[in-house]
């Protein structure tokens, strides 16, 4: 097994596992791994992050993201920023649009 494909395998298991919700992006449903604002992320000790994040498979994410609609558990969402991580995960920084 390739490398490449490796890691799309394992990147599903981690998703299967860690999954909190169901993803409605470009038409699929898609695990996802949901943050709420109140955590922090990247932004070092002691920082919020202020807005929630979800991470799918970069394979599900279309190829112009930011300003398209997704669905996160039924909630309608705006994508405002992409942060792929190199690894076959992107975390999508989303804005609610109720």
């Amino acid at each position: 097994m390739n490398f490449a494909r490796l890691e799309a395998v394992v990147n599903a298991a981690v998703l299967n596992h860690l999954a909190n919700v169901q993803v409605q992006i470009g038409g699929v449903t898609v695990p996802g791994i949901f943050r709420t604002p109140s955590s922090t992320d990247r932004l070092g000790a002691g920082a919020a992050n202020i807005s929630p994040t979800v991470e799918v498979a970069s394979s599900a994410v279309m190829a112009e993201p930011v300003g398209q609609r997704i669905e996160i558990a039924g909630v309608p969402y705006m994508i405002t920023e992409t942060q792929p991580d190199g690894t076959g995960m992107t975390a999508l920084l989303v804005e609610c649009t109720q």
